[in-house]
């Protein structure tokens, strides 16, 4: 196959169209910039990173450019994973000459994240939203960048919908304003972008990034079902 764009020779198939590799980056990059150019957020940047290929992609695309980044990493004292994901991401950073800041749960505040006695899912997010604008502030960020997606908030929100939470929804954006003193704003720029183009992006620029999944989390299968009913109708998500 062709490229859509540029007619040479299509390397994969994505935003409906076949692309080769240099369209294909182009437009992935060209829906971040929308979200940034929106929002013009203003100073330091905290990349909040996981370890995960959404979050990577975030601080390899912020340090190819011209942003004032730190990176924010949680260790939530999950054994060897947190471990494993600590490493590919201090590698990371080193890699892309970026500050990095660590919490690790365990050394700081002696506990895991499997140990609080509350749904691990629920612990882990109540732990990340506290720690992820507390230590970013302390260090001098204006605002907190994460690597939620497109496919994240289609999710959250069918979960939200179908469980009746539905005032839950209004946080749906790319952009949260700060709506205290000691609050952040945190911006989301992989808003327009989904797991398969966040995925090949990651493998077409050589992105280091863990492809496991945390031994705690539940998933829903909500994201196999968009991309199932995509298959049907075109641009569903």
């Amino acid at each position: 196959m062709k490229c859509k764009i540029c007619g040479k020779e299509a390397e994969t198939y994505a935003f409906g169209m076949h692309l080769c590799r240099g369209d294909f980056n182009r437009l992935f990059e060209r829906r971040i910039e929308k979200i940034m150019k929106k929002y013009k957020p203003c100073g330091k940047i905290a990349v909040a990173l996981s370890g995960g290929k959404d979050s990577m992609v975030l601080l390899h695309y912020f340090a190819h450019r011209d942003y004032d980044i730190f990176g924010y990493f949680i260790n939530l004292g999950i054994g060897e994973h947190s471990e494993r994901t600590e490493k590919i991401v201090r590698d990371a950073c080193k890699k892309y000459g970026v500050e990095l800041i660590v919490t690790n749960l365990r050394e700081e505040y002696g506990f895991g994240i499997e140990e609080v006695r509350r749904k691990p899912c629920s612990a882990c997010g109540t732990v990340k939203r506290y720690l992820m604008n507390k230590v970013p502030r302390e260090n001098g960020a204006s605002v907190v960048a994460t690597g939620h997606n497109m496919d994240d908030f289609l999710d959250f929100f069918f979960k939200n919908t179908l469980g009746k939470n539905y005032s839950w929804n209004r946080n749906m954006v790319p952009y949260l304003p700060s709506n205290h003193p000691k609050m952040l704003p945190k911006i989301r720029p992989l808003y327009l972008l989904g797991d398969k183009e966040i995925e090949i992006y990651a493998n077409f620029n050589n992105v280091p990034y863990s492809d496991e999944k945390c031994p705690l989390a539940k998933f829903s299968g909500w994201k196999e079902i968009f991309y199932d009913i995509e298959k049907k109708k075109r641009n569903f998500r």
